[in-house]
């Protein structure tokens, strides 16, 4: 009667795991998109690197993955990351975003 509920129980930890570990990637390859673009200047090879990284390090961890890189002002990078988490049932597919803004990484001389 209770074995249901147990295996309920246990498909829902594995899923919030599963997703919990997605949004880690996308948080990880955001940072590292957002790192990229800010010390090159070019959203372009940030998104590059991005690409790179996500499919080093979420290869089976995060699918699908969408990487933006828009400069924000004259100084300033945002990456996006958003992609799609492993899923235990074909219906239930959670998506995962984060988000990443700095500043553009200047040389400055001393006087």
């Amino acid at each position: 009667m209770y074995m249901p509920l147990l295996m309920l129980a246990i498909f829902l930890a594995v899923q919030f795991s599963l997703l919990y570990l997605a949004n880690q990637a996308a948080s990880g390859i955001a940072r590292e998109t957002a790192r990229a673009a800010r010390v090159s200047g070019s959203a372009g090879e940030g998104v590059a690197k991005g690409r790179l990284y996500a499919r080093n390090l979420g290869s089976g961890i995060i699918e699908d993955v969408d990487i933006r890189v828009v400069q924000v002002g004259p100084n300033r990078m945002r990456a996006e990351v958003s992609g799609k988490s492993q899923q235990l049932v074909p219906v239930l597919v959670p998506r995962v975003t984060a988000e990443v803004e700095g500043s553009i990484e200047q040389f400055r001389v001393d006087q």
